[in-house]
């Protein structure tokens, strides 16, 4: 069986966060078990989307959310890391998703609210108007989660066991690893990147200009210049809406391409194993079925850094594209693949 290591990503919305169908990125496979007679219809959906999938990292409401369903506003990013014992581990890792095949998992979530540029109100000097942005504090920042099973004897069902050794367990875990790290860098490039350049701005005015409108226009247009191309908003005056076209979290924006890069490790396979039954299993009890783990043959972990994972995918960026794979959703908050 094609066993899928989870992971998931969810946006963490301005107060309260919003539902969305089937827990938004609900739990691509990032190890999912094959069936004996063939694919499941939801993992025979995950080989249409093919390349860009994985153990991503996208959940709904970040791990469903934090305690009751609500996800609250963090100022550094929050990295939980649990490595789940036997003999209810997986079962435990499952009850985290609504996709059941799950036997490890990355949530990661973050709040619908980028920095956004604002300019403080023109000066009047001598020599004419200066103008500044507006320092941005503190930002939103991922908050990541991840699961994986401990070396041991893993009870799926009655009668139905997972035996995870030493160096599945690690496997498993560094999988995880690879998402949490692709999240943040992902994060890193957009959001930090532009809350630092506003930052820059803020610092001393730009070059005097005859009115407050051409001061404004002037700072604009060299704020808009000192950005990647990629986070370059349209227009030439600051407007929030033009600025969320680029950073929001929504399907076809450049932050949504980038957060959503590291669905592809799964969705290459990168992350895919089968379980295979166990050849003479120690203490097994009678007349169980007790399945190990095996390697699919595009598994690859270590793979890719995930500064390299994530410029890769980047180079393929198009406005309005998105990623294959990825179960975000217009107006989605959140979102997670397994």
């Amino acid at each position: 069986m094609r066993q899928p290591i989870g992971s998931m990503w969810a946006a963490r919305q301005p107060r309260v966060r919003v539902p969305t169908p089937d827990r938004a990125i609900e739990a691509m496979p990032h190890h999912r078990p094959r069936g004996r007679h063939g694919l499941s219809s939801e993992q025979e959906a995950i080989v249409e989307l093919q390349s860009l999938a994985g153990n991503g990292a996208v959940a709904w409401a970040l791990a469903e959310g934090r305690a009751a369903g609500r996800v609250t506003s963090v100022d550094a990013i929050e990295l939980t890391r649990e490595g789940m014992p036997p003999a209810d581990g997986v079962t435990r890792i499952r009850e985290q998703t609504s996709n059941k095949l799950t036997i490890a998992l990355t949530q990661r979530g973050i709040r619908d609210e980028p920095p956004i540029m604002r300019t403080q109100p023109p000066e009047k000097g001598k020599d004419g108007y200066t103008a500044r942005t507006r320092k941005v504090g503190s930002i939103e920042e991922p908050m990541i989660h991840e699961w994986w099973p401990k070396d041991g004897r893993h009870e799926l069902t009655k009668g139905s066991f997972l035996d995870v050794d030493h160096d599945w367990e690690e496997k498993l875990r560094d999988g995880e690893d690879e998402h949490g790290r692709d999240a943040r860098v992902a994060w890193e490039l957009t959001w930090k990147k532009v809350q630092d350049t506003i930052n820059s701005f803020a610092e001393k005015p730009g070059p005097p200009a005859p009115s407050p409108e051409a001061a404004t226009k002037a700072l604009w247009r060299r704020y808009v210049k000192a950005l990647p191309t990629e986070l370059q908003p349209a227009g030439d005056m600051p407007n929030d809406a033009k600025q969320r076209d680029v950073l929001a979290v929504r399907p076809g924006t450049f932050f949504a391409w980038m957060w959503e890069a590291t669905v592809a490790r799964d969705q290459r396979g990168n992350h895919s194993t089968k379980t295979v039954p166990a050849m003479s299993p120690k203490n097994a009890p009678k007349g169980a079925m007790v399945n190990t783990i095996a390697a699919l043959p595009d598994f690859k972990v270590p793979g890719k850094s995930s500064e390299d994972f994530v410029a890769e995918l980047r180079a393929k960026w198009a406005p309005g594209k998105i990623i294959q794979g990825s179960k975000l959703k217009a107006g989605d908050e959140t979102g997670k693949d397994g």
